[in-house]
């Protein structure tokens, strides 16, 4: 039988605690530095792989209701490129973490094209950028939720947990 994933994770992050920690001399701050950081970051792994599918979902239809709303607020060449990439995530695997990745990546690079502007193009107006400011905001919060296990946001107490991330 093998071991699932999070025994996996606990177990690294013990042996590295444990064993590798413990042999790295003292005066090699840089390393043992490094080590540490390693631990936290399968710490913050082991809290957040079971949800990932989930969220990198949530991410992806967040984005595609921002291109949604941009479309009619921009210059026709720039609604055709944001209208296409928001389209292609209705013929992706959304339980494809790889394929949600991709897409995210597709509609943010048209969203960005979008608010950075292009020569020639006109200015986004305030209903355009309500909407950046208002999914800017909701992004903002899962981001801190998602990474609360890193433990320097300082309402970490107040924020719902990873599970909840849909």
């Amino acid at each position: 039988m093998l071991p699932g994933i999070d025994l996996r994770l606990r177990n690294m992050i013990k042996s590295i605690e444990d064993i590798v920690l413990p042999a790295i001399p003292g005066d090699q701050s840089l390393a043992r530095e490094q080590a540490r950081l390693i631990a936290g970051h399968l710490a913050i792994i082991k809290d957040q792989w079971r949800h990932a599918v989930r969220f990198e979902a949530g991410s992806l239809a967040a984005l595609v209701d921002l291109a949604w709303a941009l479309i009619p607020q921009v210059a026709d060449d720039q609604a055709r490129e944001l209208s296409a990439a928001a389209e292609a995530t209705a013929r992706i695997d959304w339980q494809d973490i790889d394929a949600l990745n991709a897409s995210i990546c597709a509609v943010g690079a048209a969203v960005d094209k979008v608010i950075l502007g292009e020569e020639g193009t006109r200015p986004l107006g305030p209903e355009a950028w309500a909407a950046v400011l208002a999914y800017g905001e909701k992004d903002a919060q899962r981001q801190r939720t998602w990474f609360q296990g890193v433990g320097i946001d300082p309402d970490r107490s107040e924020l719902p947990p990873v599970a909840s991330l849909g």
